[in-house]
């Protein structure tokens, strides 16, 4: 080989068609992602499952989550009908209580909210002091749209930190994708079911949900087999018996 031949050998190859990765492959997070949200909606789930799948999910899935749930706002009445964490009610409570909070906040005027240190956010005061008491220190709020003609109901898809700056670019990004899989979760319910009733359901399994999961220190998909055999059990639907734990406190007898 003469030195010219072996001095175009030396030269670094340039791209093959097949080198060029692709944005999802360059981000392992959002391959998982893609491939969780194929899961959720080729598994024919009811709307409480693929919700609750969603945010047991976020924890999984999108860095600095240590708490994830979605909420409903109705005349500032907040309820919480799925969470990762027992955590999730009182943190919806302290913003109704407060009237305040990034999690209404995005619900009522804006697409996303984000705070990444709650003890220099002057923007709720009545708030953060409940928060920070839970261990919270960051917040990420995505804003779902609901039908708004019932009875102005909004909702948000929210996400808690446990430490300063605990969301950075790449999780904002990852929390927009799964906050569109809830919105689509519960458009098709609201399609299904009519918005009245399915948004009416979720609200009281998701009370029902948290007053177990305060009551024994449980997680959401735990509280939620407690109430499926006590349907099976009572023959009692899950929504019923639902309705008759927020109301009485108790689960009725066998």
């Amino acid at each position: 080989m003469d030195d010219t031949a072996d001095e175009v050998a030396r030269l670094p190859m340039g791209p093959r068609v097949n080198d060029h990765p692709t944005e999802t492959s360059r981000h392992p997070d959002r391959r998982r992602l893609a491939s969780a949200l194929r899961d959720l909606a080729s598994a024919n789930a009811a709307v409480d499952e693929t919700l609750q799948a969603a945010v047991d999910l976020c924890l999984e899935l999108i860095p600095g989550c240590d708490v994830a749930d979605v909420m409903f706002l109705q005349r500032r009445r907040v309820t919480t009908p799925v969470s990762s964490d027992p955590r999730a009610v009182p943190l919806g409570l302290a913003q109704q209580e407060a009237g305040e909070g990034p999690c209404i906040s995005a619900a009522l005027e804006q697409h996303m909210v984000v705070t990444h240190d709650l003890r220099e956010d002057g923007r709720w005061p009545g708030f953060a002091a409940r928060a920070l008491d839970q261990g919270v220190v960051a917040v990420l709020s995505y804003q779902l749209f609901l039908n708004r003609s019932e009875g102005d109901r909004f909702g948000a898809l929210n996400l808690y930190g446990t430490w300063p700056n605990a969301f950075d670019d790449e999780a904002v990004a990852l929390g927009e994708v799964f906050a569109a899989q809830c919105a689509a979760a519960l458009a098709a319910a609201i399609a299904q079911e009519g918005a009245r009733a399915a948004l009416r359901s979720r609200d009281v399994i998701g009370q029902a949900k948290g007053i177990l999961m305060e009551r024994h220190r449980i997680t959401a998909n735990q509280a939620f087999e407690i109430l499926k055999t006590a349907s099976q059990q009572t023959n009692i639907k899950v929504h019923d018996l639902a309705q008759h734990l927020t109301t009485t406190g108790e689960l009725p007898d066998r």
